[in-house]
């Protein structure tokens, strides 16, 4: 029987529709919903939170801590929340052989999109991670996010230095993976029969953020929507287990997309300087005796 105790789910905020802003998040809930795991969820988005919880995704029950999706979804497993179960031997070799394709071909696409994207990195995930994070670990975040998808792409292309080259190259990977998922799909309401396995998981997890996360440059959104049944699949999965994941944006407005970053102010760093000043005018009264009511001569 499954483990009626309770595991804590640790996420990143979800917004534009998605349950959680990236991938790994994104899995780790979609796997819990699937396979009806009494999860209490958790939001990475507080001083709180984000002083007991290492980097998101996290799953804790009992004495165990889950670090990343894959050990989640394992675990899970382990404790019969088993989505894959139904699977005869040969369907899981082939779900695991897809996976890796997902993952070796859409992850890169992803990371290159949210990171190294120079107008979506600075422009679009920067202010959104300013605002759902607090200082000053929306700038630790983002900045190991961005170093973390650079070392991606230098393992990767490490003969490569031309972004552009590098674009070219991961796009055309995921154009093949793409359409490999679309042959093997067909018609199907999902890839195998009428219940979700990791493999839809994986696909909703790296294709949605393309379809619905509004970034500045995305060329990857003409690319899925060159297979409507991947498009398909990506609303089926909203319509059965995320009904209720507001539709709009709750820390950037939509209009707010199209402005550059010399137009765009960051809070934090009004804040940061405001700060500074402060403190200097401080020091000044300080040294000069003006907080000490002695004036110097």
């Amino acid at each position: 029987m499954p483990s009626t105790d309770k595991f804590q789910l640790v996420l990143f905020e979800g917004d534009f529709a998605l349950p959680a802003i990236e991938p790994e998040s994104i899995k780790s809930i979609l796997y819990c919903k699937i396979a009806e795991a009494p999860v209490t969820v958790r939001l990475f988005n507080s001083y709180r939170n984000c002083a007991l919880y290492k980097t998101p995704p996290l799953l804790l029950h009992d004495k165990v801590t889950c670090t990343d999706s894959e050990q989640i979804v394992a675990y899970l497993k382990c404790n019969n929340f088993n989505i894959d179960r139904e699977l005869d031997p040969k369907q899981r070799s082939e779900c695991l052989a897809l996976k890796n394709l997902v993952q070796s071909k859409l992850k890169p696409a992803v990371e290159f999109n949210y990171w190294i994207e120079h107008r979506n990195s600075t422009e679009f995930l920067n202010i959104w991670f300013m605002k759902c994070l607090p200082i000053p670990l929306n700038y630790f975040y983002t900045g190991n996010f961005r170093n973390r998808a650079v070392d991606l792409m230098e393992s990767l292309y490490p003969n490569e230095t031309d972004k552009d080259v590098i674009k070219e190259y991961i796009q055309r990977a995921a154009i093949d993976c793409l359409q490999s998922l679309s042959s093997r799909l067909g018609n199907g309401e999902f890839f195998y029969g009428s219940k979700p396995t990791t493999l839809d998981v994986a696909v909703y997890s790296y294709v949605a953020p393309f379809i619905k996360i509004p970034f500045p440059l995305n060329e990857m959104y003409n690319v899925v929507n060159m297979w409507p049944n991947l498009v398909n699949l990506v609303k089926r999965i909203d319509n059965l287990y995320f009904p209720n994941v507001p539709k709009g944006s709750k820390y950037i407005r939509l209009e707010d997309k199209a402005k550059t970053t010399d137009d765009e102010v960051s809070y934090a760093a009004i804040v940061i300087l405001t700060l500074s000043a402060t403190s200097l005018i401080l020091g000044f009264a300080y040294k000069n005796g003006y907080l000490t009511g002695k004036i110097p001569d």
